[in-house]
Order: C-alpha cells, then sequence, then structure tokens
C-alpha cells in the first residue's frame, strides 16, 4: 500500500470536527451561589439537606449579624427562606468558590447534602464570608 492513500486520510481526519453531536463543546454547567456571613466567635456548623438547614452551635459566643443570601438571619435555629431555591440542587457537588475570615472555613460532602464548618479560634469574634457553588441538578 502506498503512502498517498494514508496521507490523504490523515489530511481528512484533520478536517473534520471532533465531537459527533455538539461540535466538541462540553454542555454547560448550571450553577447558583449561595453566601453566608456574619460574626462569629467559637465554633459553628451548618447542615445542608434538601429539607433544611440545621444550624449547630458548638463552642464559645453564637453568631451574630448572619446573613443568608444577602437576608438577615436573625433565626439561626429556623431553615431561611430563602433556602427553597437550592433545596432542589446538586447540594452533594457544593464547593466553596470564595471565603472571607482569619480561622477556618471547610465544607464537607454528605449522604445528601454538605456541612459547612466556621470556626474562629482567636480571641473575640471574627467576621466571616462563604460563598458556595451549588449545581443544578442536569436534566435526565
Amino acid at each position: 500500500m502506498s503512502a498517498q492513500p494514508i496521507t490523504l486520510l490523515a489530511a481528512l481526519a484533520l478536517l473534520l470536527p471532533v465531537g459527533c453531536t455538539n461540535g466538541g463543546k462540553a454542555p454547560v454547567e448550571r450553577i447558583d451561589h449561595l453566601t453566608i456571613s456574619g460574626l462569629i466567635d467559637g465554633s459553628e456548623k451548618f447542615t445542608f439537606t434538601p429539607d433544611a438547614v440545621k444550624w449547630r452551635h458548638l463552642h464559645w459566643s453564637t453568631p451574630s449579624s448572619m446573613e443568608f443570601d444577602g437576608q438577615s438571619w436573625t433565626r439561626l435555629g429556623k431553615t431561611p427562606e430563602g433556602w427553597r431555591r437550592f433545596a432542589s440542587h446538586d447540594l452533594t457537588r457544593a464547593t466553596i468558590v470564595r471565603r472571607y475570615g482569619r480561622d477556618v472555613i471547610a465544607l464537607e460532602p454528605a449522604s445528601n447534602g454538605f456541612v459547612l464548618y466556621i470556626d474562629d479560634s482567636p480571641n473575640g469574634a471574627g467576621y466571616y464570608s462563604a460563598t458556595i457553588a451549588i449545581p443544578r441538578r442536569t436534566e435526565q
């Protein structure tokens, strides 16, 4: 077999699109962002599930000046109204995309949601803010 047909096939392969159905473009993932912020003096644990947001105070003083997605969140024992728009998202794939604070802000996936930890070890309260990216569920 001569090299000429192989060269022709190689040239044709370079001209053909890479993807079969969408021109090689990856599907666009739709993501919503949630920001939680406030004055923390000690340790807090926020558990997010499709049904609720549960707050558990672990150490030192209770948080103050808390905001949930830009809205005042004064009743930490009650799921904020704003949570409804995120409840149907793919919570297990949530990630922190922006954080501000002088100590620890961590996110841990859970079986049906995620847990946000905020730990303020230095003396006195400090301002903390965490912006979390939560992907929408893909249509199947």
